[in-house]
């Protein structure tokens, strides 16, 4: 015996000395520390779900968003509810009902779904420009004699006289932002609007079931669109209606708003069959977290049961039983268990980042330790070797190999640990250290299991199973006969992708990792495509009102940025100036005040006598239209005699009765309508000027902090869920303020730091594994053979990718140290297999067969456990099940061909004989013959 081989026996003879006598012993101190790892676990560790929980406490954003915190309350837009509909009120009605619901719900901490402008309309001239007080000043005074005659006597007949005996001006036009319409000159446009709007209404005052709606209110606001003036949350193109919530989260739970979610959509689900017809939908920050957590679950929980079966099964084929597999899995898990008192010890929680840790050590760990440890005892056992001689054979023949494929897979874990976020350090530290305590459990409780499950099965003598193994066997051999031409090839392929590099593209709008079917996502883009905003905004703090106007004219001249959404936005300017405008106003409106009448009925015959003179006078034969104006008119004309024409022949096939009661319940609603509206106007006339405290608390909260700072939001103009349009919108608002914050910064922040500790990561975890084969292998070329597998593949890995159609995303990106790790482990437990064949047995063998069987089913288990994530319909992780399964189909092919074929090349070269393996296959027929004759 060699000294080298008697220094390696004596290396792993502790490990072989436990496990034959104390096997027990050693698995109970295994279970016993599984155990209280749990109890651990169960009682100390932590889920932290924020995406700020993944950058370390002195991260200058997650400063900002704790200063954030302390001065402003939360915006109640992490779950937005968004109401589409042509029905304006019953969008409104769906709004108003559903708010009240969650305003007496406890697991809603606040809900947004109008401003109460109430407390604003006695300063509501404040709000008009100098062109709108201008002219209401100009509407007043030319038409204020017609105006307290209404007023006087406020019956439908006398409005309908008035309108009547106006017929070439529109009586009232404007309320609260032009009260009446301009006297026009001869040959102006006829302004037919609000007579119209009056017949409108007449003709739905006559049905029972439509509640009334304000006429003056449209003329208020200058025009038949009142959604702006509601206080109702509209879009800009008044098309979708918004309530905004803050559900309370579930502390320490993984998906923090996935109850309040469900609850959320259960009530806009059952409200919907009150409100049939309105299209509904939910989305906001919490929701798209919530949907993604939700659907990453359960596609991983499908993915894992697959993956789970199709590896059970691949355990059975290749070791043809179940229990050894088995006893496998359970080192596994018991070295999980480990981890999760380590990670519970040393870091105490677990993020959104290392809450995949376990299914990650779990693929690594059988691949890299249990696979070649099991497969090579088998072997050696189906020669005849007894169990002691099994277990010592078996360290010789695979420590090196598992201790060193553990190392170079834990160093590219652990180069995680040296990136600035803290998300992937947390990943790396965890990751990689029970990389370690899967080791351990390899070297200690596989060989005790095994001890145990021989004795359980009863001593057994060698069989000719070895013949088998040797038939076997000339199926490896061909994968490296012909090692030139394998090389050749290799190097085709290699070239080719090579040439796919430039094709290679990156997606990382984080919206499109998710499922294209998830509610939260279509809605978001609805949002966009309607209103042009995203549902991320941009935030400022300012120390003052002067602070506050200058960031406010910088950001409106940055091109990246729509609209600024600040305390300017609801405040009016140039108050000293209105006010004295606003004074000369009053005397016009002084002693107009409308008569308080008790209901009475309407004369139905001189109203309809009214209008058939009136639509008579509009019957008038015209010359053909030569002008646009002329064409306006004629539509008009012709939309106010079909009004008219309704109204009549309904009131003629109406029952008397019932008109008169339909008209006098419009009447008196029309009046009271009016009496409110100028008193408004009336004590808009006497008001001062608004101020930060006139503000309702939702607007002063809004914007106002505790401490007096103010919160500036500020609206992108493009799609930042893109990532150039992202980074432009960030560029530009660091310029105004070094210190903004917001989704979207957090959001780029997040991504740059990610993929710049991926980059790191990357380089120090390869200069890492290269210096540590290195010193394992005590020199350059075999370090370099053992790197093959890797470098080959995961260039063959690009070119599929372009082939596949795959891009780079923040999801997949985790396949960096996934495919270094597993591609490292095949070239270490190859080459070390290659030298130690001549160091023990005095020959060199390119790929042995139960090296070959062990890296084939380590790489096909991994391809079945990551490519079942493509199942999933998370789009993110779909791809990384599909990137990995290439990375290692990449790296097997080129363990088992253009690796072997080097070696072969490098054996031939020092034997002297173009395949080395010819001796191996006599050594293994002499040893055949010889166990048979005994």
């Amino acid at each position: 015996m060699s000294w080298k081989k008697l220094h390696a026996e004596e290396l792993y003879q502790p490990f072989v000395w436990m496990a034959l006598h104390h096997p027990f012993m050693v698995i109970g101190l295994a279970v016993f520390g599984v155990v209280v790892s749990l109890l651990l676990s169960a009682t100390r560790l932590e889920f932290h779900t924020s995406h700020l929980d993944l950058v370390s406490s002195g991260n200058h954003y997650k400063q900002l968003d704790h200063a954030f915190s302390r001065e402003f309350d939360d915006v109640p837009e992490r779950v937005i509810v968004v109401i589409r509909s042509q029905d304006k009120d019953r969008a409104k009605a769906f709004a108003t009902t559903l708010a009240t619901r969650w305003e007496r719900d406890p697991s809603i901490d606040k809900v947004l779904y109008r401003i109460p402008l109430e407390s604003l309309q006695e300063k509501a001239l404040f709000y008009l420009t100098a062109e709108q007080l201008t002219d209401l000043q100009q509407k007043l005074q030319q038409h204020q004699d017609v105006l307290q005659e209404f007023a006087a006597l406020p019956t439908l007949e006398n409005l309908v006289s008035l309108i009547n005996r106006e017929t070439t001006t529109a009586l009232v036009d404007h309320v609260f932002t032009g009260f009446l319409a301009e006297e026009k000159p001869a040959g102006a446009t006829l302004d037919l609007t609000f007579l119209r709007t009056l017949l409108q209404h007449l003709n739905r005052g006559l049905d029972p079931q439509l509640r009334y709606q304000s006429i003056w209110q449209e003329l208020f606001t200058g025009g038949s669109d009142t959604a702006s003036h509601d206080g109702f949350l509209w879009s800009d193109d008044k098309q979708l209606l918004f309530v905004l919530a803050n559900p309370k989260t579930d502390t320490g739970e993984f998906n923090p708003f996935r109850k309040a979610v469900q609850k959320i959509r259960q009530d806009v689900s059952d409200l919907q069959h009150k409100y049939p017809g309105l299209d509904v939908g939910i989305t906001g920050k919490a929701v798209l977290e919530t949907d993604e957590m939700t659907a990453a679950q359960r596609d991983m929980t499908v993915a894992s049961a697959l993956s789970l079966l199709g590896v059970a099964i691949f355990f059975v084929v290749f070791f043809r039983g179940v229990v050894r597999p088995g006893l496998v899995v359970c080192t596994l898990m018991l070295a999980v268990g480990w981890s999760l008192g380590f990670t519970t010890l040393t870091i105490g929680h677990l993020n959104i980042f290392t809450i995949v840790f376990v299914p990650m050590l779990i693929g690594l760990g059988i691949d890299s330790t249990g696979i070649h440890f099991l497969t090579h005892f088998e072997a050696e056992r189906a020669t005849g070797k007894d169990v002691r001689a099994a277990l010592e054979h078996t360290f010789i023949g695979t420590g090196a190999g598992i201790v060193t494929a553990t190392l170079t897979t834990a160093t590219a874990f652990f180069a995680l640990a040296l990136s600035d976020f803290l998300g992937l350090r947390e990943l790396g530290v965890i990751t990689g250290s029970g990389l370690l305590l899967i080791l351990l459990a390899t070297f200690t409780c596989l060989p005790a299991f095994l001890v145990i499950e021989e004795r359980w099965r009863g001593a057994r003598t060698a069989t000719p199973k070895a013949l088998a193994a040797e038939e076997e066997s000339r199926y490896v051999v061909l994968l490296y006969r012909y090692p030139w031409a394998t090389l050749m090839v290799s190097a085709i392929f290699v070239v080719l992708s090579l040439f796919a590099l430039g094709k290679i593209g990156t997606d990382f709008n984080l919206l499109r990792l998710q499922s294209e079917r998830t509610e939260s996502v279509l809605w978001a883009e609805k949002i966009f495509q309607s209103s042009r905003r995203s549902v991320l905004q941009g935030e400022l703090m300012a120390q003052s009102l002067e602070e506050v106007e200058r960031k406010v004219a910088l950001l409106r001249r940055l091109p990246s940025v729509e609209k600024v959404d600040s305390i300017l936005s609801v405040l009016p300017t140039d108050q000293t100036a209105k006010l004295a405008f606003i004074e000369e106003l009053r005397p016009l409106l002084a002693e107009t005040t409308i008569q308080h009448q008790a209901p009475e009925a309407v004369d139905l015959v001189t109203l309809r006598t009214i209008l058939q003179r009136l639509k008579a006078k509009f019957e008038v034969d015209r010359a053909a239209s030569e002008t646009s104006a002329e064409e306006a008119v004629d539509r008009n004309l012709r939309e106010v005699q079909h009004l008219i024409e309704a109204f009549l022949a309904r009131t003629h096939d109406m029952p008397p009765a019932q008109a008169q009661q339909a008209l006098m319940t419009f009447q008196q609603a029309l009046r009271t309508d009016l009496a409110d509206k100028l008193a408004i106007l009336q004590r808009s006339l006497e008001a001062s000027p608004v101020t930060i405290q006139d503000l309702p608390r939702e607007l002063h909260t809004r914007y106002v902090g505790k401490t007096g700072k103010f919160r500036l939001f500020v609206v992108p103009a493009e799609n930042i869920w893109e990532p150039q349009p992202l980074a432009r919108f960030v560029r530009d608002l660091q310029t105004v303020d070094a210190d903004a914050l917001g989704a979207p910064v957090t959001n780029f922040e997040y991504m740059e730091t990610i993929k710049e500790g991926y980059n790191k990561a990357s380089v120090y975890a390869m200069a890492g594994i290269i210096f540590l084969s290195f010193l394992m292998f005590r020199g350059a070329l075999a370090t370099v053979l053992a790197l093959v597998p890797l470098l080959v593949g995961s260039v063959w890995t690009l070119g599929l990718m372009v082939l596949f159609g795959v891009q780079f995303n923040m999801a997949n990106l985790l396949f960096v140290p996934l495919i270094i790790g597993i591609g490292i482990d095949n070239g270490v437990h190859i080459v070390h297999s290659f030298r130690a064949t001549e160091k023990y047995e005095g020959e060199r063998v390119p790929l042995a067969r139960s090296t070959a069987k062990a890296v084939t089913l380590a790489a096909l288990t991994g391809i079945v456990g990551f490519g079942s994530l493509m199942i999933a319909s998370h789009r993110g992780i779909y791809s990384l099940g599909l990137l990995v399964s290439l990375g290692i189909s990449s790296v097997l092919i080129a363990s088992l061909t253009t690796l072997p074929s080097l070696l072969a090349i490098l054996g031939s070269i020092g034997h002297g004989h173009p395949a080395a393996s010819r001796s191996y296959r006599s050594r293994a027929i002499s040893a055949i013959s010889e166990r048979v004759h005994t």
